[in-house]
């Protein structure tokens, strides 16, 4: 029996055609994309995504808009360790750039910033000196935006970012950290090895989804006993053959190129600068299997590659005095250097070859620092650890960029009747600020740097170095003094970087009556802190204070400076850069110096709500004094009467102001 005919029909199916398989197929593809897009786009709403800049415009001021350089633009480079980033120090200039200007952009790694050196004694200070010396005329602007711990890539953007600014003139000191710097391609912060690898990662961190993503992650364990260094360690062996070096010298080689074609675009001259290291004084930091034997030949001719080795042998010949094999030998053992901190020779050529290829001007400061140097082998004379030059070694970069000056054209030219009006460094260290205390914060960071295990493996010595010029300067300190340094050591950094220890130690003379003593060191303490910042404010209060106990009054002059610093307290209170009450407090001080004391008591009345502690005891000695000087009695006594009663511990200074009311409360 067959079956019926209908039951031999194929079967019915729902299958779309192609045309629609395939555009149900594409809506599937971009749904997830158009959410990721969406949500993209909602958090950006929010504030995320992109990267704050390090060249900030904040306000407006009677000079001009107000440019700072701002230390929290750094941090977006350190996606591996946020939490503990590099920084740069705050610069201030203002746009437009007025018409005798000279400005100059200084970009590059801590060696550039001038570390450990406080600002006021870095290479750039020493660089503004030297040029406002040979154009007395000329509104002279060095804003150095050397970054600690960055490879040459965020220097390659950070350069971007300042030629948006009227730059006359830019110079690059790169180099170092192409292995353990962000963006280094050994580091916590490697974004790769190949050059568009960097650009690919930066766009990536920049995606607002990324950028929360992260925020939700947990947070790192303690880190406060962990230098920058360590964190930034991604591994700890690099040998002499590794590919990591050629990817390195690449890098370098393509991103510095990057910049010079960038400047030329622009029309603004570049200067390219080799990166001098410490050759003679310590030893290679890099772990090394074979340690030298007696017989430092044998060693060497199966074993060339042994850093240790080629140290060793150096010191003999430069002992000897045979100066130019010591050179040689000491080179070896950096480039051999299995922790490449310094930049070895194939990243030194990588410098000079960009530059030649791109006909950019270069200002070899590693010949300049070997020509300075006892044998022609850089040591501790001008370095203060493997990469960091010593106050001398800050002059003497300065002084080569000045040398660099007299082959560029037009308005920048330098003559050789010019350089015959400089200083000597010895003159330009008195004038900038040179002194014991930062010579001892200087030693202090030092020896913190080669307590690193790494460090302090193969240099046992230079810890001890520094610690005994710590110990040769509290020697010549009183009790107090010794703890006030003391104290500095442990204070937590802020923005970067710590209180000075000058303006410390200032206090301290203060309150013994030394007031010509203190008033040196608070003009040292306000160069080494930036302009429109509290401790700027506070630093200018206190040296005006010290005139005033010494001389009995102002001057006009010493007035105006007082007004000026108002000025700028009250664009940090306008653009809402009070948060800890101090400006508010040294603002109404600089008006109490001034004999303005109604326009003070807002001020103090304001910071009363942000302080406490100590802080907050001194502002309202200081709201007292408004209030009786200006007849307003009944709300001294109240203010005081209320710290008795509420002030806890500190209830005896209130005591102590109202037993001095005069009588009557004058």
């Amino acid at each position: 029996m067959t079956a019926p005919e209908e039951n031999l029909a194929p079967a019915k199916t729902n299958k779309l055609p192609l045309r629609k398989r395939i555009l149900f197929i594409g809506m599937l593809a971009v749904l997830p994309l158009l959410g990721l897009l969406i949500l993209e786009a909602v958090l950006r709403l929010t504030g995320l995504g992109g990267y704050a800049p390090i060249l900030k415009l904040v306000g407006q001021t009677d000079k001009g808009a107000l440019v700072i350089t701002d230390p929290a633009g750094a941090t977006s480079y350190f996606f591996a360790n946020p939490a503990r980033p590099g920084y740069n120090e705050q610069y201030c200039f203002y746009q437009p750039k007025a018409t005798n200007a000279v400005r100059i952009f200084l970009v590059g790694e801590s060696a550039m910033k001038g570390f450990p050196e406080p600002r006021n004694l870095a290479a750039s200070a020493f660089f503004s000196a030297m040029l406002q010396d040979v154009w007395p005329d000329r509104k002279i602007e060095v804003i150095n935006l050397g970054t600690t711990a960055i490879a040459s890539y965020p220097v390659r953007e950070i350069l971007t970012e300042a030629l948006a600014f009227q730059p006359d003139l830019i110079i690059v000191g790169t180099g170092h950290n192409e292995f353990f710097g962000a963006y280094g391609v050994a580091s916590t912060g490697s974004a790769g090895g190949k050059p568009w690898m960097l650009s690919a990662c930066r766009w990536f961190y920049s995606l607002a989804t990324v950028q929360a993503a992260m925020k939700l992650r947990p947070k790192p364990g303690p880190q406060e006993t962990k230098t920058l260094m360590d964190l930034m360690l991604g591994r700890n062996d690099i040998a002499p053959d590794s590919p990591l070096r050629r990817e390195a010298a690449a890098n370098l080689r393509h991103n510095l190129g990057i910049m010079i074609e960038r400047c030329r675009a622009k029309a603004v001259p570049i200067l390219i600068c080799t990166q001098p290291s410490n050759e003679r004084e310590l030893a290679p930091i890099g772990a090394d299997a074979t340690l030298p034997a007696p017989n430092l030949q044998l060693l060497l001719k199966p074993n060339p590659s042994s850093a240790r080795a080629h140290f060793e042998s150096a010191k003999n010949l430069y002992a000897a005095s045979n100066f130019p094999a010591a050179a040689v030998e000491f080179s070896a053992a950096r480039d051999a250097d299995t922790l490449p901190w310094r930049a070895p020779g194939m990243s030194q050529a990588a410098i000079m070859q960009a530059a030649h290829e791109q006909g950019a001007p270069i200002c070899d400061l590693e010949s300049v620092f070997r020509a300075a140097s006892f044998g022609g082998v850089i040591g501790w004379e001008l370095m203060d650890d493997h990469v960091h030059p010593t106050l001398l070694g800050q002059a003497l970069m300065a002084r080569a960029w000045m040398h660099s000056l007299t082959k560029m054209p037009g308005k920048l030219h330098v003559t050789a009747d010019d350089l015959a009006k400089l200083a000597t460094d010895d003159e330009y260290s008195k004038r900038l600020g040179d002194n014991p205390y930062d010579r001892y914060t200087v030693a202090h960071n030092m020896r913190v740097i080669f307590q690193i295990p790494f460090m302090r493996e193969n240099n046992p010595e230079a810890a001890a170095r520094f610690d005994q010029v710590c110990r040769e300067i509290e020697a010549t300190n009183s009790t107090e003094v010794i703890a006030v340094m003391r104290e500095w050591q442990t204070a937590r950094p802020h923005a970067g970087g710590k209180r000075p220890l000058t303006g410390m130690v200032a206090r301290v003379l203060m309150q013994h009556g030394n007031f010509a003593g203190a008033y040196d060191l608070l003009r040292i303490a306000q160069k080494s802190v930036p302009e429109y910042t509290s401790w700027h404010m506070e630093y200018i209060y206190f040296a005006l204070v010290c005139q005033e106990k010494i001389h009995g009054r102002l001057t006009e002059l010493q007035r105006a400076e007082a007004a000026d610093e108002i000025k700028q307290g009250e664009f940090l209170l306008r653009n809402g850069f009070s948060e800890s009450g101090m400006a508010e407090r040294h603002l109404a001080r600089l008006h109490q110096l001034r004999g303005e004391f109604v326009e003070a008591i807002p001020y103090l009345q304001a910071s009363r709500q942000k302080l406490g502690g100590l802080d907050l005891v001194a502002a309202d000695e200081a709201l007292v004094l408004s209030y009786l000087k200006t007849g307003k009695v009944a709300e001294a006594r109240q203010l005081i009467q209320n710290g008795i009663d509420h002030s806890g511990n500190y209830a005896d200074y209130y005591r102590a102001m109202l037993k001095a009311l005069p009588a009557g409360g004058r």
